[in-house]
């Protein structure tokens, strides 16, 4: 089991890369406060396939690095 940590620790730890987190934390508007890392990768597509449905955590994606302002996301 990896140590719980704050999501500003998980963004120092893990630059550029998309994580998968169990989280431990959330604020009012859903947002990861504190988990711990199950996966990471410079690529979306390995934390998505480390992701198992079986899990009996919740779950969060989250990516550490800046968004190009010509890119469209959904929150």
């Amino acid at each position: 089991m990896s140590a719980v940590l704050t999501i500003e620790q998980i963004r120092q730890q893990y630059v550029d890369e998309w994580i998968l987190i169990a989280y431990t934390q959330l604020d009012e508007e859903m947002n990861v406060l504190a988990g711990e890392v199950l996966a990471h990768s410079k690529q979306r597509d390995e934390v998505y396939e480390a992701f198992d449905s079986r899990l009996e955590r919740a779950v969060a994606v989250e990516y550490t690095g800046s968004i190009p302002e010509d890119v469209a996301y959904l929150l």
